[in-house]
């Protein structure tokens, strides 16, 4: 489950990478699903793919020192 902006300033670099990879892992499970046609809830791609740039900028911030 996607969470908010806040929940993620306060995880460290390690907590986000791995947030990262069970998003990622999240998303191809919801493009095997359209590909294959029996996705659902297809607004949940557009999520994944969201809640994945959201995670890849705390990293980054992380790596740049950058605290908002």
């Amino acid at each position: 489950m996607a969470k908010n902006n806040k929940d993620y300033k306060s995880l460290g670099l390690e907590e986000l990478k791995g947030e990262l990879l069970k998003l990622e892992k999240e998303y191809q499970e919801h493009r095997f699903e359209k590909v294959v046609g029996d996705a659902r809830q297809t607004h949940q791609l557009k999520k994944a793919r969201k809640d994945i740039a959201r995670v890849k900028t705390f990293i980054r911030q992380h790596e740049l020192g950058i605290k908002k």
